[in-house]
């Protein structure tokens, strides 16, 4: 795993029911091992429902897709949940506990991480045997220090996308409520259409961007809505050439808008001479559609803030 994000982001790979079997089973265990009216050995349950994020204006939409709970109990990981989540605790009285908020990265299922990005939630929680508490005011904030070199709403006039020469349609508004993203006060979405066999749509960012060095993590969040696949990637430059490198295939969403974490982070990692970044998202229509559609919006390129 890349050097900086391990101290940010921890992956994770086993699923929710594998976390809760295993602490079940410590329960089973001690209740096989001791005299079943053993008063020490019957849990506290944290019940948490779902993590949602409050944004300023100058950090974009509050949408998100925080699916995860990283659960410590005084420091000492508990497990990682998928919520909502009603998690086992063996022990009582008041803790320190802390839940970091989790995403699938690039969308997988089972590649799961931290979001470094997001803040984490702190509480002194009294735990009572053979009780259920609830998290309350599960709602977290990005980090200070986090910066948005791009952020794209396109509610605003112009765009900073812009479609290449190898395009064959154009990138275009679109504020049929129908389509637009269900968002308060939201006027605009980005659409592709393709439609016809031999549509291609390429489009890439008017303005380059430096990415930080030594693996420290870059995240691309956007909202899509789409009947076909579409490629998520970056364009930089390397030893004076100019390279174009796909990151990831976003698969159709039917008539469901997602949001997606794509991990810009590799290339800068394994070539640490890339310069002057650029985002692109392409497609070609495909044939089991008659149409290709893609919906965009609420576009964000994130990451911490440098030392310069």
């Amino acid at each position: 795993m890349l050097n900086d994000i391990n101290s940010h982001m921890i992956n994770f790979t086993p699923s929710k029911f594998i976390n809760n079997l295993l602490l079940f089973l410590a329960v089973i265990l001690y209740y096989g091992c001791e005299p079943k009216n053993d008063e020490q050995l019957v849990p506290s349950y944290l019940h948490i429902d779902h993590i949602d994020i409050s944004t300023t204006s100058q950090q974009g939409t509050s949408s998100s897709n925080i699916t995860d709970a990283w659960v410590y109990i005084d420091e000492n990981l508990i497990g990682s949940f998928e919520l909502p989540a009603t998690i086992p605790i063996l022990t009582e009285g008041r803790q320190t506990v802390k839940v970091r908020p989790g995403i699938k990265l690039n969308g997988i299922a089972n590649t799961r991480a931290i979001y470094p990005f997001y803040t984490e939630i702190v509480k002194q929680i009294d735990f009572v045997k053979d009780s259920v508490i609830n998290l309350e005011e599960s709602t977290v904030s990005y980090e200070p220090n986090v910066v948005f070199p791009w952020l794209e709403t396109f509610d605003q006039p112009g765009s900073a996308l812009d479609t290449t020469s190898k395009s064959t349609v154009k990138l275009m508004k679109t504020s049929d409520p129908g389509m637009i993203f269900p968002e308060a006060d939201n006027t605009y979405s980005a659409m592709i259409s393709l439609p016809n066999d031999t549509s291609i749509f390429e489009a890439v960012t008017t303005e380059t961007y430096e990415f930080p060095g030594n693996g420290t993590a870059v995240f691309l969040e956007m909202n899509y809505k789409m009947n076909q696949t579409c490629v998520v990637g970056v364009f930089y430059k390397a030893s004076g050439i100019k390279v174009q490198r796909p990151l990831l295939v976003l698969n159709a969403t039917g008539d469901e808008w997602k949001k997606i974490y794509v991990n810009l982070t590799v290339p800068k990692y394994d070539t640490p001479e890339a310069t002057d970044f650029q985002i692109f998202i392409g497609a070609q229509k495909e044939t089991t559609v008659n149409e290709g559609l893609i919906l965009l919006d609420n576009i964000k390129l994130v990451h911490f803030k440098t030392g310069k």
